[in-house]
């Protein structure tokens, strides 16, 4: 072999072992590659599923601020928010929304990933007897009105002489016989019952807050201060026989009794803060207007008390013995009086500006509502008049005596009749736009959009009617 050929095979010996080498990699087994070691991919972080949805109507509520495990997230146009589960068994939630209350609330995610929050408008909720503090027995924001469809239907043992209250999607009615229930407002069920006395002729008070009841009692004559949740009576205060529904605030519950005094109870030391001794039966249901409180008793009289000190600022008259619940606006008390009529007096004052007489007797506790009054009379009629002058502006027959008070939602004018039949009529002109062949004392309340019509001793739940 030449020496030009042993240099050209030399050559070709190396470029092949380096060959190999490239391909094999150190240490790599002759004639084998080397396998490529990739990490799995990690498995998707389970995440819940959490679906916002508003209480009353079941529509979704986008923009509401959900905060679990330390994640802050807000809900989607479809109410819906994804939340990073951490391998937990269950995970709390706090969620929030403009115009809605805040509510905290476990998800079981042992049932699935996906949960429904329901949470509620303060706004739209009837927590109190008259609707509003003022006892103007006006919903200043329901907007449900007829004509209507029925969704259930519920009835009871006993009467239902004052409607039903309602918070977040709950009402509790006091029947006459002394049980209290809890029912839903999306099926008419019995969440829990309660028996607190053994008659009852008033609407329970709410302070969804302390999340309790008050509800007094004409006999055995107990406040008694129960459970929002359970029914479970917490303590009580005897004050004897009781019959107006408690106006609350600020953990104090304003009541009056039949032995003339009027209660300011704290809840959370579990004793009155005052007693004024007025010495005549109240039935009056109190109305609370900034720090003064109004009520009337039988001897006629009304009454402005400061309502952090129980001092007497002014009586005034009625005319003849107050039954009914007064209502407050605009600077007027308008007092019902059994034999006198409806009457207007100062709110800074006590002094009369006008009065309307009746022929009957008038237990109908007023509405205010634009500037009008409306009450019913036990001649068979519902009254409308100017609440500035006491000028009657209409009047309409019903189909007997009226007891109850007169209510207004959404422009439509309730009352109901001993007789058991209920009519509504438009606020403006007294047309009559729904009747029903049941009612006997206080017609309605309700929450967002469902109203509750009360009959003898039946609740029907209705919404209004969507145009096909």
């Amino acid at each position: 072999m030449s020496h030009a050929v042993r240099i050209w095979a030399l050559v070709a010996a190396l470029a092949s072992a380096g060959a190999l080498a490239a391909c094999g990699g150190e240490g790599a087994p002759s004639g084998h590659a080397a396998p490529v070691r990739r990490q799995p991919p990690k498995p998707p972080e389970p995440r819940a599923l959490v679906r916002v949805v508003d209480g009353d109507t079941g529509h979704p509520v986008s923009g509401a601020a959900v905060a679990a495990a330390g994640e802050k997230m807000r809900t989607g146009r479809d109410g819906t928010v994804a939340l990073r589960v951490n391998d937990r068994s269950k995970l709390r939630l706090t969620v929030s929304a403009k115009r809605y209350g805040s509510r905290t609330v476990r998800i079981d995610l042992g049932h699935g990933l996906r949960s429904e929050v329901r949470i509620w408008q303060p706004a739209l909720q009837w927590p109190i007897y008259g609707a509003t503090r003022a006892r103007t027995q006006a919903h200043p924001a329901l907007r449900v009105r007829p004509p209507f469809r029925f969704v259930w239907h519920r009835s009871f043992a006993g009467l239902i002489e004052f409607p039903a209250m309602v918070w977040n999607g709950v009402a509790y009615v006091n029947v006459y016989g002394g049980n209290l229930r809890a029912i839903s407002m999306r099926t008419g069920h019995v969440l829990w019952r309660r028996r607190v006395g053994t008659r009852m002729a008033s609407s329970p008070g709410l302070d969804p807050e302390r999340g309790i009841l008050v509800t007094t009692s004409m006999s055995p004559g107990y406040v008694n201060v129960i459970s929002m949740a359970t029914g479970r009576i917490r303590w009580r205060y005897y004050t004897g026989r009781a019959e107006p529904s408690p106006v609350i605030r600020d953990g104090v519950a304003y009541f009056g009794a039949a032995n003339g005094n009027v209660y300011a109870l704290d809840l959370d030391r579990r004793k009155p803060r005052w007693i004024y001794h007025g010495g005549v039966k109240v039935t009056s249901s109190p109305a609370l207007v900034g720090n003064r409180l109004f009520y009337g008793d039988y001897a006629g009289r009304v009454f402005a008390l400061d309502a952090r000190t129980g001092r007497r600022i002014w009586t005034g008259s009625a005319g003849s013995r107050v039954y009914g619940t007064v209502a407050v606006a605009k600077g007027r008390v308008f007092v019902p009086s059994v034999f006198s009529g409806l009457s207007a007096l100062s709110a800074r004052t006590g002094r009369l500006l006008w009065r309307i007489p009746v022929a009957d007797y008038v237990y109908s506790s007023p509405a205010f509502f634009r500037n009008r009054v409306y009450f019913g009379t036990f001649t068979w009629r519902v009254v409308c008049a100017d609440a500035r002058s006491g000028r009657i502006i209409w009047s309409r027959p019903t189909y007997g005596a009226v007891s109850g008070a007169v209510e207004v939602v959404a422009g439509v004018v309730y009352a109901a009749t001993v007789r058991e039949r209920m009519y509504a009529y438009d606020w403006r002109s007294g047309r009559l736009v729904w009747r029903f062949p049941h009612g006997a004392y206080v017609p309605v309340s309700g929450s967002g959009s469902r109203l509750l019509i009360h009959g003898k001793k039946e609740i029907w739940a209705v919404e209004g009617r969507r145009p096909r």
